[in-house]
Order: C-alpha cells, then structure tokens, then sequence
C-alpha cells in the first residue's frame, strides 16, 4: 500500500506539471483551440505578390517570360509562427525556380517553397511558371525620347526633345535582340509643366509593334531636355494715359515702336485677350519725349516685343492771341517739329490721328 503522504506527493506532482503545460503554453502563444469534440483549428494567411527568386547561370543566360510573383497560402496552428512568415521583415521562407539545370529555350518549371518554419504549411498558385531561356548579350543604342502630344495641355507643342546621356548599353537574350526596333526614354506627361524643362526618361526597348521587350539597361533612367512651343495669339498695343494732364496742355500725341504685339501661354489666357495697353505717365511731360516702357501681360503668358518705345508729344491749349496770330500767319504755317504751337483742339485731333496712322504704317514696313 502507498503511503498516504507519497500519494499527497505524487497528486501534487501531476498538478504541478499540468499548470506547467499550461503556463507553457500560454508563454509560447499558442493558439490551439480546443472544442467540446477535442478537434483543433488551424489560422490562414493569404499573402499576394511574393517574388519569385531564380537560380540560373547570370553570366551566361538571359531569362524572361514568366510572372515574377506568385500567391502563397499559409497555414498554421501557431499564431505567432504564422504572423513571423507573414510580415516582410521577419520571413523566413523563400519561393525558388531552379533553372540551373536547363538550357536555352522554353521550360515549365516547378516553383518550391524553401526555408518554411515548422508548423507552417503553404499552398503556391501557379505552382509552376514557363520561362524562356537565350543567350545573355549587351550592345549598345541610341535612345530616342518619347511623349505624347496628346497628353500636354491645350494648344502646346513639342518644340524638341533631347537626351542625356544619349546612348545607353541594353543587355537582353540574343533572341530578343533581334526584336529591338528603337530604345526610347518614356516621359511621364505629368512632370511636364508649360515651360521648358528638364525631366526624367524611363529607359525601355520597343518591338516594331511599339510593344516593350525584356531587358536590363544601363542606366536605367537618362536626362530629358524638354521645349515647348506655346499657343500665341498677335493682339494690338495701345497707349494707356496714366497721370494728371499738366496746366496748358490740351491733349498728347504717340509714338509707338509697335502697335500689335505676339503673346504666347496657356490658351485659355489668351482666349482673353484682345489688346493690352501700354501704360505712361504724363503728369510732368511739357515738351517732346522719349520713354521705353515694358508691355504688361498677365501671369502665365509672354509677349514679343516685352517693351516699346513711346514719343510723347504735349498739344498745347490755344489762346485768343495765339489764334489771331495762326490766322495771321497762315502762309507760314508752323513745321512738324512744333506740334504743340499754333494748333486748334481740332487740328490736334488730326494731327494725333495722322501720327497713329503714320506709327501704323511704319510698324507694318
């Protein structure tokens, strides 16, 4: 018979190692659950894009035409396990397609999953890839830049497109090669502006279908040069009086280098505008001057010419004195260089509008 104190002790014992399991299993997280049946269930991960890692002679083969991810499914009693293979940062397994073996051509080739914690089980979909196999060649191209016309705002053009470097080295298979009809450095239409400027071009090899090839270039991006031509619209140039007429003059008369002016922007702008005038200040002009005055435009648009040359000649009041002196002297009438004397307000008019249309006519010569 056992003695009831080894009995205590053996109870005992069997208790304490019952709270060691669970302790255990609390510690490891495990995430067995347990029903009422005694059945366990398992957790699930469906994880999307996991790359395909290849082993193949690098150095002497060029491989394409596969998909280079895959989906994996992963499964798992473990939590902790499941959640380690999941995350990117701690992944312990790897999918691989061992090509080492094969030659030039095409093959269908199993994909493995490698390096899978225990108590981890996956499911791969496709479980195989078809991989096409050529010899690896390098030659070197003249890259053509490309962008669409259709993608720049309306009413700009391509004025020119330069790359930098201008030639880039294209290793593919040799099969490939041959396909190659131009090498182009893509633009992405967003990164252009309304100005001139320079962007980067994404280095792809182009099939007479325009269709992208498999490759590796080197560099794998080039420096794009990009120019503009602007909508421009020719809009007429006026003189827009600015200031207090000085005591004693009646009214100015223009002189403009040019009368009509070509603007060019966003087509929107221009749409408008119809002329844009020329501010001067004539608050102090009391004899015949010269000022060079810049053309205002909005923002967003430009003008040529940016500044005109502007005559500005004072047409004095008349006085009872001064007429009876002009009627005196009509024979002798006074020469163009003293328009400001011995002129009625009406004959001022005139003179004005003659100059405008002789400033017209010298503009058009």
């Amino acid at each position: 018979m056992i003695k009831k104190e080894r009995q205590r002790n053996i109870f005992y014992g069997i208790l304490a190692l019952f709270f060691s399991l669970v302790l255990f299993f609390i510690a490891s997280g495990s995430t067995l659950k347990v029903d009422l049946s005694g059945s366990t269930s398992s957790y699930e991960e469906n994880l999307s894009n996991i790359p395909i890692q290849t082993t193949y002679d690098s150095d002497r083969y060029f491989i394409q035409g596969f998909e280079t991810t895959v989906n994996v499914t992963l499964k798992s009693r473990n939590r902790v396990q499941l959640n380690a293979e999941k995350n990117d940062e701690t992944r312990n397994f790897r999918v691989m397609a061992d090509l080492s073996e094969l030659g030039e051509g095409t093959h269908e080739v199993p994909l493995e999953v490698q390096n899978l914690s225990s108590g981890v089980t996956a499911e791969i979909e496709p479980k195989t890839i078809t991989v096409t196999i050529e010899k690896k060649v390098s030659k070197t191209f003249t890259v053509e830049p490309v962008l669409s016309s259709t993608n720049l705002k309306e009413g700009y053009s391509i004025a020119s497109l330069e790359a930098d470097p201008q030639k880039v080295e294209i290793t593919t298979g040799d099969r490939t090669l041959k396909d190659i009809d131009r090498v182009v450095a893509v633009i992405d239409p967003s990164e252009i502006g309304t100005s001139s400027s320079k962007v980067k071009g994404t280095i792809q090899a182009w099939d007479s279908a325009k269709n992208p090839l498999a490759i590796i270039p080197d560099p794998e991006t080039v420096n794009v040069a990009v120019t503009l031509d602007a909508p421009t619209k020719q809009i007429e140039l006026f003189v827009s009086q600015q200031g207090t007429v000085p005591n004693g003059v009646s009214h100015f008369i223009y002189r403009m280098s040019a009368i009509s002016g070509t603007v060019s922007g966003d087509q929107s702008i221009l749409d408008t505008l119809e002329q844009i005038g020329v501010p001067i200040d004539i608050s102090r002009i009391t004899s015949t001057v010269e000022r060079t005055v810049e053309v205002p435009v909005p923002d967003g648009v430009t003008i040529d010419p940016s500044v005109v040359t502007i005559q500005v000649t004072p047409v004095f009041q008349t006085t009872t004195t001064d007429s009876q002196k002009g009627a005196a002297s009509s024979d002798n009438p006074p020469s163009d260089e003293q328009p400001a004397s011995g002129s009625s307000s009406e004959e001022a008019r005139n003179s004005e509008s003659e100059t405008i249309m002789t400033s017209s006519d010298e503009s058009k010569e």
